[in-house]
């Protein structure tokens, strides 16, 4: 029962600094909470019944459409990353949570402004600021961490950045006997079966922060092919 004096759940969630949006199957907004107006700039009334993708910067609908699809598809999305245009034509970047809801059929996502981080870390900004340039796996030492296209950052282990690394050749087989001894490790008296798990363990991670599969093919008894393009950042 709700006490004298406790706020609407509607006026607590409009004072939240993220945006909470709930869109429907057809793609359009059918809530939005407070916060959008700081972030986009326009109030709930102009966003609402609106598709969702006409408010999207242009060059990030199609990847934006694709996450779309995984979320409906059932993979709860975490940290995806978009820029979005403003009421007053400026662009911000926006990190979003999002899941789908079967029994209401809406997707629900929480949007955070990260725009100031995207102008304090120029690293972070290398993929916006090539429009042209194809989009790439990023491998980074400092902290260790993979960097999918166009997603957020990954954090590794020390293992999991030892293991990718051996993989950077960009193309190329590497071999088990390769990998085990980037990891510090005599190949013959190592277990096989740790190598396998290790490798299941790094794909499941990064489709559950990104919804991509990881780009490593498995050539059995032989080794691993990391079958594309990989920056090392050291």
């Amino acid at each position: 029962m709700k006490k004298k004096g406790d706020a609407p759940l509607s006026n607590v969630m409009d004072l939240l600094l993220d945006a909470i949006c709930v869109v429907d199957k057809r793609g359009c907004f059918v809530s939005v909470s407070g916060a959008c107006e700081r972030i986009f700039g326009y109030v709930p009334e102009e966003m609402i019944g609106k598709p969702m993708i006409d408010f999207v910067f242009h060059e990030d609908r199609v990847r934006t459409l694709q996450a779309v699809d995984r979320i409906e598809a059932g993979y709860l999305q975490r940290h995806f990353e978009n820029r979005y245009v403003r009421k007053d034509g400026q662009i911000v970047h926006i990190m979003w949570s999002a899941r789908w809801s079967e029994a209401e059929q809406v997707r629900v996502a929480v949007a955070r402004d990260v725009t100031e981080r995207e102008h304090a870390d120029p690293m972070q900004a290398v993929p916006y600021a090539i429009p042209d340039a194809a989009p790439r796996w990023r491998l980074s030492a400092s902290p260790p961490r993979l960097i999918p296209p166009g997603f957020a950052p990954i954090a590794l282990s020390a293992q999991d950045y030892t293991v990718l690394l051996a993989l950077a050749a960009g193309g190329e087989i590497v071999s088990r006997e390769a990998i085990v001894r980037a990891l510090g490790e005599s190949f013959w008296n190592y277990d096989q079966r740790r190598l396998d798990t290790q490798m299941r363990r790094l794909r499941r991670k990064v489709e559950q922060a990104c919804g991509l599969q990881l780009p490593v093919t498995t050539l059995r008894g032989i080794g691993y092919r990391f079958y594309d393009e990989l920056e090392i950042q050291r």
